[in-house]
């Protein structure tokens, strides 16, 4: 199929599942996250002991710093300007700014809301979860390192993380309940799109290549190729040929390219590749590498794939669709019924 699927967390809480792990959390502190337990700690005295000033919004009582809100927006703008090596443009800022204040809004009101439905993160979620980021390092110092630059230490990472299966495990119980796609709904998306299962014709080949670095004798590297060619035609094995002549890396499989379809490889080459039967043996092909003998080893037809093959990759696609558009909704009721109070002015 010829689509772009994301999962339905992310479609629906992009913002919000990322900036826990951008903001070092103002007014948080570093401490070993409690498991088998309420998975969302309670807010801490200082916290409530906030004043105004230093709130930039309430969420259902729980208040969000104004330090963490400023922590966030500039980790925000310093990412930008490192990954597009450029200033940040000040006419976005206060569209950044929005988007940070709402899905710091949005992370606190699933927050409360998976404490008000006592949702529970066990040790082997949270050892789970932390052991698949931990496997993306070579060892234990490269894995602190990483979550220093973010500005972490590990426990508050596991803190983090420990929020982040909660919010998933709320979205999960809550809002995905009784989702399904059947038979019949997966063979309408089928019948509609045909062309996301169509596969194209393909040709498997081999080839002998002959580098015309700059400043060769391009027609003596055409006359050596003519030679082999000549040997080939006379019986000689095409995969002893490559291995014993050939430049490309391919030569230690015999030349062997496996298969390819169109616009995978350069035109003059393909045009060869595409005109060949199998079994047969191309002229002198120049590319940009140099020159090329071409042999097609097998005609792979075009073909539609059959809706048995495909139906568990249509159900999967269809009921991503389905959560993506239950969790938004999901989301949108409890911000609608939350009590929010913003006290940042965004330009």
């Amino acid at each position: 199929m010829k689509h772009t699927r994301i999962t339905a967390i992310t479609a629906a809480l992009f913002l919000l599942l990322t900036l826990p792990l951008w903001a070092r959390g103002g007014q948080e502190k570093e401490q070993e996250a409690e498991t088998s337990a309420p998975a969302v700690q309670e807010e801490t005295r200082e916290e409530k002991s906030l004043s105004r000033d230093e709130l930039a919004a309430r969420v259902n009582g729980r208040g969000i710093s104004r330090e963490e809100f400023d922590d966030v927006v500039e980790t925000n703008i310093y990412r930008f300007e490192m990954h597009n090596d450029q200033s940040f443009p000040q006419d976005r800022r206060g569209e950044l700014e929005r988007q940070v204040l709402d899905g710091l809004i949005t992370r606190t009101v699933l927050e409360t809301e998976a404490e008000t439905q006592g949702i529970v993160v066990t040790d082997e979620q949270l050892s789970e979860a932390l052991e698949q980021f931990r496997s993306q390092f070579p060892d234990r110092e490269s894995y602190r390192a990483a979550l220093e630059q973010q500005g972490f230490s590990e426990d508050l990472f596991e803190a983090e993380v420990l929020r982040q299966i909660a919010i998933e495990t709320l979205i999960n119980t809550r809002a995905f309940e009784g989702l399904t796609v059947d038979e019949a709904t997966a063979r309408e998306f089928y019948d509609a799109h045909p062309d996301y299962f169509e596969r194209p014709e393909q040709v498997a080949a081999r080839h002998i290549l002959l580098s015309a670095e700059e400043g060769a004798d391009k027609e003596q590297l055409r006359s050596r190729l003519g030679e082999i060619r000549q040997q080939l035609l006379d019986g000689a094995d095409f995969g002893e040929m490559a291995r014993e002549y050939s430049d490309c890396p391919s030569s230690a499989e015999g030349g062997e390219l496996g298969a390819f379809g169109r616009g995978q490889m350069v035109p003059s080459f393909e045009e060869a590749a595409f005109s060949l039967d199998a079994g047969e043996l191309s002229d002198i092909v120049e590319t940009q590498f140099g020159f090329h003998l071409v042999q097609v080893t097998e005609r792979i037809p075009g073909r539609v794939i059959a809706f048995t093959d495909v139906l568990p990759e249509i159900e999967e696609f269809l009921l991503e669709d389905l959560q993506n558009e239950a969790a938004r909704n999901y989301v949108t009721s409890l911000r609608e019924a939350a009590q929010i109070e913003e006290f940042v002015q965004i330009d």
